[in-house]
């Protein structure tokens, strides 16, 4: 099961982009539906929830299959729509095949929802296929014939108009949605010949007679570099578009290696966190690598015990509903340009762990489809790799990032208009 969520907006749009798309119908859902994905989904089973606030939350996707074969999916779905604090759920079944033979799998979600709901929450079900459109269960030939309703009616009405205006594109596939980067073959080699500089650094740092001071300068220069890269790609993001951003190859190199230290991979976690440029910076200034002694931070130390209290904050701010906030917007667009151009141009050696970054910032952004391929590719370089492992068990179970509020109170009526932001 793959879940995403509409991260939430705050105060008055800063540009055109930022303006919200108001959704008034069930059919406006299924017509958003490509536009939350980014793709146009295909034999699968995609659940869009609308939240008491009248704004879309949850939007979970299952593939299809056996009759009766999706019900954990569907239970997981259910229980991250109640967490959401659905109201409204419109079960959308994309499928090439027959009403008939996917029936079965729509009745399997539309009953987890209704069993887990609180009323007066409405469960809908719709089936799309590549000519037509209808409720799954309509009987009004009016409503919806047999052969469904032209899909010119979803694909060229006002809603599409209005996600282009706000900046949004539907890619043909999931692959071409997701796709990454490569670029020219001498760049690469740049790359991965800066990755292996940086390797030999790291190496000759734990064999100079003073290991601990040494790997720490390494880990904090990566850091360093990191910093720079992100800064660059914000700046330039203003005047280009991602595709025409291209970083240094040297720190693009030295940042591919430096992500297999864990210190230096969780320190560039922790600071795209607010408040957790700190903590991101005692990390890497971990003078005793996985003791529990002193650190050194900035010439001096600190007992380790700081620097633990510094993450868990941090980290808090990611998972915990009570002081959960989404990331910033323009830093998590930088970072994913600077880890997909260190996947891009760096050899698959060094791919699972900017991977992980990049699946674990989709999921804290509510972007669940990116998240889940992410991962999965990250585990696909590296089967043992802990965080692209931890992240899958949280995809698996639909548990949703902090800033995701929890329901709470009693359900109004579904709201007449649904709001969706960029």
């Amino acid at each position: 099961m793959e879940a995403a969520y509409a991260t939430p907006r705050s105060g008055e749009p800063d540009s055109p982009f930022d303006l919200p798309v108001v959704l008034r119908s069930s059919r406006d859902l299924l017509a958003a539906v490509p536009y939350l994905l980014g793709f146009r989904p295909r034999e699968c089973c995609v659940v869009v929830c609308v939240t008491r606030e009248g704004q879309v939350g949850l939007v979970a996707r299952t593939p299809l299959g056996d009759p009766g074969g999706p019900a954990p999916e569907a239970r997981a779905v259910a229980r991250a729509a109640a967490r959401a604090g659905t109201c409204l759920a419109v079960v959308v079944v994309c499928t090439a095949r027959p009403a008939a033979t996917v029936r079965a799998d729509a009745r399997v979600m539309v009953s987890a929802l209704e069993e887990v709901l609180d009323p007066p929450a409405d469960v809908e079900a719709w089936l799309v296929g590549p000519d037509g459109y209808r409720g799954l269960d309509c009987a009004e030939p009016a409503c919806c014939p047999p052969q469904g309703r032209p899909l010119g009616e979803l694909e060229h009405g006002e809603v599409g108009a209005a996600f282009v205006v706000a900046g949004r594109a539907v890619a043909p596939s999931e692959q071409e949605a997701h796709r990454i980067r490569r670029p020219s073959a001498t760049l690469r080699d740049r790359v991965a010949k800066a990755a292996a500089r940086a390797e030999r650094a790291r190496l000759a740092a734990r064999t100079d007679g003073s290991p601990d001071h040494a790997t720490v300068r390494w880990r904090e220069g990566s850091y360093d570099a990191w910093c720079a890269l992100l800064r660059q790609a914000a700046a330039e993001q203003h005047d280009h578009l991602p595709g025409e951003v291209a970083l240094p190859p040297a720190r693009l190199g030295r940042l591919a290696a430096a992500l297999a230290d864990v210190p230096v991979r969780d320190a560039v976690l922790l600071s795209l966190v607010p408040g957790g440029r700190e903590a991101a910076a005692r990390t890497v200034g971990t003078a005793r690598p996985g003791g529990t002694g002193d650190v050194e931070v900035d010439g001096g130390t600190r007992p380790a015990a700081d620097v633990e209290v510094a993450t868990a904050r941090a980290i808090a701010r990611v998972v915990d509903p009570r002081v959960g906030v989404p990331p910033d917007a323009a830093t998590a667009d930088a970072a994913r340009l600077v880890l997909e151009q260190v996947v891009g141009g760096a050899p698959r050696r060094w791919h699972a762990a900017p991977l992980a970054l990049l699946g674990f910032l989709a999921w804290w952004r509510g972007d669940g489809c990116l998240a889940g391929r992410r991962v999965r590719e990250a585990l696909r370089q590296d089967p043992s790799h802990r965080l692209a492992a931890l992240l899958a068990g949280v995809l698996q179970a639909a548990v949703p990032p902090g800033w995701v509020a929890p329901p709470g109170g009693t359900s109004p009526s579904p709201p007449e208009r649904t709001e969706t932001g960029p």
